[in-house]
């Protein structure tokens, strides 16, 4: 049987209320390390099953190793000071450039699905104030739009229909439909710029 966790976030409707019962994407990325996604949330989900523990943990794009000083210990501040503030949820430093990264660990034994529905929900919330505190919101939107387009272009790439585009964007993503067009339409320019930039 497949662990409740994943099968939690497989299984949904996109017009649900819990963040849980959205349909996310998963794939496998390692041992015990899964990767899920959906478009109505801005961050990749990385799922990871440790001894015992189910850590969820999503990495903000923000690297602060080469962050002047001054910058540093601000950040760091705010950091400590959301610690503080958030349950359930920690801000950690990961990986050589010390991306600030989003984390909640759960006991595997005692999970139920309200309770990781309340992590998802946490998570979500934390990018929000991490981006608003630092001042980041601006760059946190262009992240997701980033994101929704990259989302776009490989649906583009593996022969989805500009009906097919559309209906993804407004169902899934819940744009309307005449700004899933407008969107369909730049992304369709940039492409076509990209390709006659190669000739």
């Amino acid at each position: 049987m497949e662990n409740p966790v994943l099968e939690w976030l497989k299984t949904g409707k996109d017009d649900a209320e819990d963040i849980v019962d959205l349909p996310w994407s998963v794939k496998q990325v390692g041992e015990n390390h899964y990767v899920a996604e959906h478009p109505k949330i801005p961050f990749l989900l990385n799922v990871l099953f440790m001894d015992g523990f189910v850590r969820l943990a999503v990495p903000s794009g923000i690297e602060t190793i080469a962050m002047r000083l001054e910058d540093k210990v601000k950040t760091y501040h705010t950091l400590l000071v959301l610690n503080e503030r958030m349950n359930l949820l920690k801000f950690t430093l990961s990986g050589m450039n010390d991306e600030i990264i989003l984390r909640v660990d759960l006991d595997e034994k005692s999970l139920g699905k309200e309770e990781f529905n309340d992590a998802l929900t946490a998570l979500l919330v934390g990018m929000n104030i991490l981006m608003e505190s630092l001042g980041l919101t601006q760059e946190f939107q262009e992240m997701i739009f980033e994101r929704l387009a990259l989302m776009v272009l490989e649906r583009m790439k593996n022969g989805a229909t500009e009906k097919e585009i559309v209906e993804f964007l407004t169902k899934k993503v819940g744009m309307s439909k005449n700004e899933a067009e407008t969107l369909l339409s730049e992304l369709k320019k940039s492409v076509t710029e990209e390709e006659r930039g190669y000739i």
